[in-house]
């Protein structure tokens, strides 16, 4: 991808709205998460999986991908590690995509 394209003011706000439908999702995982609802985690980490790359998030990709393996092997104490991680990597995308308008 053209890495022009991450400086260019239409792009951003397309990635802050990304970056914001994560956070609404991230929300509902957590609940998936304590419901046991692996199917949804596995859905939830497959879309993450997905689009983190297309956005210029590698490290959301990479954990979508670890997050959809532990949820296979229905690991909640992993899950909530990779959740936590991920958590922290949305953060410092939010900081780094800080709206000016």
């Amino acid at each position: 991808m053209n890495l022009d394209l991450y400086d260019d003011p239409e792009f951003q706000i397309l990635i802050r709205k990304y970056l914001k439908y994560l956070q609404k999702e991230l929300v509902g995982i957590k609940e998936h998460i304590q419901q046991k609802n692996f199917l949804e985690i596995r859905k939830f980490s497959h879309n993450l999986k997905g689009t983190g790359g297309g956005y210029g998030f590698d490290e959301f990709t990479n954990l979508g991908g670890k997050i959809n393996l532990a949820a296979h092997e229905e690991d909640i104490p992993l899950i909530e590690s990779y959740i936590s991680e991920f958590e922290l990597e949305l953060n410092k995308a939010f900081d780094q995509y800080k709206s000016t308008d």
